[in-house]
């Protein structure tokens, strides 16, 4: 089966991370942002333990204190939402663009407020946000925008990597995103004191240990074996019930505390820098097959394809699709007839975060999505063999369910 997202992986990262085990002076780090910030075209990288924990150090960095207005958009993944309410934060959700996953600047511009200290700019799948708008938006309320481009790395706004626009950005380098080291996130910035504040907050984080860093290989080492499209299906089960077992704890528990206690380490620098090495190419061939997929599904009835802005270059880490006249149900009998013919092809996100986190209704774009939206696989090891079997496979199922209509 073909996962829905994956890294090549090969054994010269794998060698390079056991080579680096026991590596702790943090030169391999230092390179890795130094490389980093010559990609991105920025002034500072700071590396760190998670995504999840860069957004974290850029927060406190910012000084926000409990009861202070953080606006993000409804629809994304339920771990950035539950940050915020851990860390005591005035939720103020706003709606998405149904054609681009991302912050409606509409909906924006009516909730955005001098109350409003901070907003996170998601770029969802790896498709750029409207950041003019946003930027504009915020500077007339004093607000922080931070871009949350845990997917997106390498994807370009106006000539522009993104990341690099608002006040700060953070990417993810987990194991479903562009570029993996098992577990990691990076800061990004172009303001210095940002940059040293975030620095100050992250060394009071502990190291990884042996034992940490022997799990993150060991990690590696099962992710090049059984997430290599030959022996997914092994595993495709264990990951569909932890992607709703997660789901299930992030709506009454609080995040994981080692997420906020460990930095990062050399050994992952190590993989990285292959990694960013090989990431052109890779966002390349993610590309080329959306392109694919948009261009032979556009004229199937009823799907709505991302949209795309002239001024962007996105990289679809998956390609989200989601289809006018169908419902939940229908939409999940699909997921299970690409299932069969090898295609893992998930909701990505099923919850109106609203609704999941308050009990809040109100966003009619985020709550359509979420019942009609699938993802489809874009990465490397998609194969057009691949490809076309979706597009039939996503052709016959609209077919059968006009005719019952």
């Amino acid at each position: 089966m073909i996962p829905s997202v994956i890294v090549p992986i090969t054994h010269e990262e794998l060698l390079n991370a056991l080579k680096d085990l026991l590596h702790n002076n943090n030169s391999k780090i230092k390179e890795f942002e130094e490389e980093l910030s010559s990609y991105i075209g920025c002034d500072h990288s700071i590396a760190t333990y998670r995504g999840i924990t860069a957004l974290y150090v850029l927060l406190k960095s910012y000084g926000l204190k409990r009861g202070d207005e953080v606006i993000m958009p409804a629809y994304t993944c339920e771990t950035v939402a539950r940050l915020l309410i851990d860390m005591g934060f005035k939720m103020n959700f706003v709606d998405v663009d149904k054609g681009t996953y991302n912050i409606s600047i509409e909906d924006l511009q009516s909730n955005a407020s001098r109350k409003t200290k901070a907003i996170i700019a998601i770029h969802m799948f790896g498709n750029p946000c409207e950041m003019k708008g946003i930027m504009e938006i915020a500077e007339g309320c004093d607000a922080v925008v931070i871009e949350d481009a845990a997917q997106s790395i390498g994807a370009e706004y106006r000539g522009k990597k993104i990341g690099s626009i608002g006040d700060a950005g953070f990417f993810s380098l987990g194991e479903g995103k562009p570029l993996t080291t098992i577990n990691g996130g990076v800061i990004v910035t172009n303001d210095k004191g940002t940059a040293e504040k975030c620095r100050r907050i992250i060394e009071h984080f502990n190291a990884c240990g042996l034992h940490e860093k022997s799990i993150v290989l060991l990690k590696l080492m099962t992710y090049y074996i059984l997430k290599n499209p030959h022996h997914y299906d092994l595993i495709y089960k264990l990951i569909q019930h932890r992607r709703v077992e997660r789901r299930n704890k992030l709506k009454i528990c609080t995040l994981n505390k080692n997420n906020f206690k460990f930095r990062w380490t050399d050994m992952q620098a190590s993989v990285g820098l292959i990694q960013l090495l090989n990431l052109e190419r890779f966002n390349d061939a993610r590309m080329r097959n959306a392109a694919f997929l948009m261009e032979n599904l556009k004229y199937v009835e009823g799907i709505h394809l991302p949209k795309v802005a002239k001024h962007s270059k996105p990289i679809f880490l998956r390609l989200p699709v989601w289809f006018e006249h169908i419902t939940a149900r229908q939409r999940d009998e699909l997921i299970e007839k690409l299932r069969k013919v090898g295609i893992d092809a998930p909701v990505a996100y099923p919850n109106s975060l609203p609704a999941f986190f308050l009990g809040v209704n109100g966003f009619p774009n985020t709550e359509e999505l979420v019942k009609k939206t699938i993802t489809l696989p874009t990465h490397p090891f998609v194969r057009e063999s691949d490809l076309e079997r979706t597009v039939f496979t996503i052709e016959q199922f609209v077919e059968g369910v006009g005719e019952c209509a």
